[in-house]
């Protein structure tokens, strides 16, 4: 019993007198559940706000003096809503289509001539009618349709309240909706982009990790690194070998865990005979996308390289990359709970995010090739900042032979 009691000692002395293993084993892993799961709050409610704190633009014609004043009196709840009236003038059918297509406007109400005076004398002018147009693919556009929407029904409650005695005329008006509003692609996208950048860099990040400290780490506790040190190479060209063999596996990795989902993510959508087509990208995006996935490797790999250079174990090295796994995680979940790709072309210039916020904007459409230099030419700098750093790693004595 004593020897157990001995082994057990030496066992906790070892993981406690360690700063570094007492901060992953009893520190990081509530830490980073907290934070991952508060960033996820965080963002629901950012994206909630964002949304109900937006002027909706409405274009309205003939809007009865009745309906606006309800409309306005919106922005006195408690959580108020603002909205901006606009008379939609001389713009025609296809300009406002357009318009509400790309969320300028969120809706077009376009009442008929006399719309109030026909209700209320509806026994020979029958039921007036209202066109909405609206865009349920941007969620700006809903908000303001189920809000407006809830008005004109309270309006039409109210109207029929006092036909109660005269049931044959219970159709207060009809409600017509403009069609070809929403671009049937890109609201198919919008389901990708909310699920597949969040996977892909979790992909990436994980290929990398899983061979990353074996090929730096594992070889300083064989101690074979001395053997590859003493070779007549430059400790740049190491780092470039090791860097750039790590890329290529690691991409080959990801690459093969992104075909496999990309077949699946239609029967995982559930979009296979319903009639909504999902082969909606063309060869250029797929093309984006392979070097975008390229750019962004090369950046995990060289984080993983360094890391793995500086720590004395595999052990070690996977403990110290595991808390930049989390953040890129985190990092992926942006994009599942943002609102819309940024357009901006200094967010491409974020390592990881840029290439995550790039993705985001190809499936949905939304891309601009100025921002794919931006993520492909931040990308190389960073990289190339890594294998600075990776060679005076490789240059230190202390730090390759360190025990």
């Amino acid at each position: 019993m004593y020897n157990v009691f001995t082994v057990f000692r030496k066992e906790m002395y070892r993981v406690f007198s360690d700063k570094r293993l007492v901060l992953m084993i009893f520190l990081l892993p509530g830490i980073s559940i907290f934070a991952m799961y508060w960033l996820i709050g965080t963002l629901i409610q950012n994206q909630t706000e964002a949304v109900q704190s937006h002027t909706i633009i409405v274009y309205q014609e003939n809007m009865p003096g009745t309906i606006q004043t309800s409309l306005e009196r919106l922005s006195e709840l408690d959580e108020p809503i603002n909205m901006e009236f606009h008379e939609v003038g001389d713009l025609d059918e296809t300009a406002l289509k357009e318009k509400v297509r790309e969320g300028d406007i969120d809706i077009v109400l376009r009442f008929e001539e006399d719309f109030d005076i026909k209700i209320d004398d509806y026994e020979t002018a029958g039921a007036p009618e209202l066109s909405i147009m609206y865009n349920y693919g941007r969620q700006n556009s809903s908000f303001a349709y189920t809000h407006i929407s809830s008005v004109l029904n309270q309006y039409q409650a109210s109207k029929l309240m006092e036909r109660l005695e005269d049931p044959a005329h219970h159709e207060i008006f009809v409600t017509s909706y403009a069609e070809g509003i929403v671009d049937e692609r890109q609201l198919t996208g919008q389901g990708f982009a909310m699920l597949l950048p969040f996977l892909i860099v979790i992909f990436l990040f994980a290929g990398a990790m899983s061979i990353g400290p074996d090929s730096i780490a594992g070889e300083k506790e064989r101690n074979t690194i001395a053997t590859l040190l003493i070779t007549p190479i430059k400790r740049s060209e190491i780092a470039l070998g090791k860097i750039s063999s790590l890329a290529l596996l690691s991409f080959i990795s990801a690459l093969s865990s992104f075909v496999g989902l990309a077949f699946s993510l239609p029967k995982l959508m559930q979009m296979d005979g319903n009639g909504v087509e999902y082969n909606i990208y063309e060869p250029i995006h797929f093309v984006l996308i392979l070097f975008t996935l390229m750019a962004t490797v090369l950046i995990i790999v060289g984080l993983i390289a360094v890391i793995s250079a500086y720590a004395k174990t595999i052990k070690e090295a996977s403990m110290l990359i595991m808390p930049f796994y989390l953040v890129t995680m985190i990092i992926g979940l942006l994009s599942s709970f943002g609102t819309e790709p940024s357009d901006q072309l200094l967010v491409h210039f974020i390592p990881i995010y840029g290439s995550v916020n790039f993705l985001s904007s190809i499936f949905v459409f939304q891309y601009a090739y100025l921002n794919f230099v931006a993520v492909m030419i931040s990308s190389l700098v960073y990289t190339g900042v890594f294998i600075y750093v990776l060679t005076r790693l490789f240059s230190s004595e202390k730090v390759m032979f360190q025990k």
